[in-house]
């Protein structure tokens, strides 16, 4: 991928720290972007459905559960959204929801069986790709992206350009 400063027009006067800070930015923009897209192709050539997808994903690793309100910080949706998501993974038989003890109000959400065996049907074709997106690129440098994306990710929740209503 050609870096953005490479096409950019030269009206901009940065010093090199601020030239290296925006090219990250708008190369994790695109790449942000494209790799949605990619995803979403994998989804359909797979024969899975995105967001019921990433739900299983993030329930895989929580033999206990997940609150609704949980579920949605995660994944960073409104409430509203994602109960029409995990409604139509309950009909499936893929997730169950029962009342927490103790406040009626809250759901936990779990993953069942069939939920299961769909997210680790779809994790072949996932794992693939990545491992094709990944191709030489060490350990050491997604482990330093990871470190930079969390520290980003971080500031835009908790600093002062957090967005509004994360």
């Amino acid at each position: 991928m050609r870096s953005y400063l490479s096409q950019r027009p030269t009206l901009l006067s940065l010093d090199q720290r601020n030239a290296l800070q925006l090219d990250v930015a708008m190369t994790l923009m695109v790449t942000a972007k494209r790799w949605r897209l990619r995803v979403a192709d994998l989804f359909r050539e797979s024969g899975h459905t995105g967001a019921p997808t990433v739900v299983l994903y993030f329930l895989a690793d929580e033999p206990k559960g997940l609150t609704l309100s949980e579920l949605a910080n995660r994944m960073e949706l409104s409430g509203a959204s994602l109960t029409r998501l995990v409604q139509r993974l309950e009909k499936d038989g893929m997730v169950s929801r029962r009342r927490m003890i103790g406040d009626g109000r809250s759901w936990l959400i779990q993953m069942e069986p069939a939920g299961r065996a769909e997210i680790e049907a779809f994790e072949i074709h996932a794992a693939a790709m990545r491992e094709r997106m990944f191709e030489g690129v060490s350990d050491e440098d997604m482990a330093a992206a990871l470190r930079v994306l969390k520290a980003l990710a971080e500031k835009l929740t908790h600093g002062p350009d957090a967005a509004p209503g994360i």
